[in-house]
């Protein structure tokens, strides 16, 4: 049967946040961050399994595993090393795979039923990523004019028909964004989520993240 892959990336050391342990593990509402992408593949319907890709030490420490029982696995020192162990993980414990989703555990907003949207739009179109409009005015080293509506932020999840990126995909490539390395005759699809999704980088996004966490909770009642 088809199996649907899930990818919490979760390796990073956090240089940009700083403090005294990576961000995935800072608490949001009371959780890890790490927990919201946990929960995410847990709850999302399309999913049949996703795999944990952590640093060595937190890996070799077995906490992940043994305090969410979820699959880990040993990532690289690089974002895209990362996601070539995952991809790696995926060939070797699911041949059948035929799509995959990755989510930063750094996103801690993501909602069950957007990876669910994601992998049906999978059957008409090899990749699928998270989009943002710019907002701000955009400039350039190059030329006084930029056309700010030729460009947008990608953000997590994205998501990939399997064997496309696992036979294209090279963790050597600069460019941290796996669908770029996808051949030009690749069929894509932005999703914009303006407002919803939100990445935490630097110390002062988690009262963000919080706040729109507490937002979204407001809006359910």
């Amino acid at each position: 049967m088809a199996k649907n892959i899930g990818i919490v990336l979760a390796g990073g050391i956090g240089h940009r946040f700083g403090g005294d342990k990576p961000k995935q593990y800072f608490p949001i509402l009371g959780k890890e961050m790490i927990a919201y992408s946990i929960e995410l593949f847990r709850e999302a319907k399309s999913i049949d399994d996703f795999v944990v890709v952590l640093n060595r030490e937190e890996f070799e420490s077995g906490r992940i595993a043994r305090q969410y029982g979820v699959k880990t696995i040993i990532g690289g020192g690089t974002r895209n090393e990362s996601f070539k162990a995952a991809l790696d993980w995926t060939a070797a414990n699911h041949p059948e795979c035929e799509k995959i989703i990755e989510n930063n555990a750094a996103c801690p907003l993501t909602k069950p039923e957007w990876v669910d949207e994601m992998m049906s739009l999978l059957d008409d179109f090899d990749w699928v990523q998270t989009t943002l409009h710019l907002s701000d005015a955009l400039g350039s080293v190059a030329s006084r004019m930029v056309n700010r509506d030729d460009y947008f932020l990608i953000q997590a999840p994205d998501a990939y028909r399997f064997r496309e990126i696992y036979e294209c995909f090279d963790p050597e490539n600069p460019c941290g964004h796996p669908a770029v390395q996808l051949p030009p005759s690749a069929r894509g699809r932005n999703v914009f989520r303006d407002g919803e999704v939100f990445k935490v980088t630097h110390p002062d996004d988690v009262e963000i993240a919080e706040l729109m966490m507490r937002r979204r909770l407001l809006s359910r009642k």
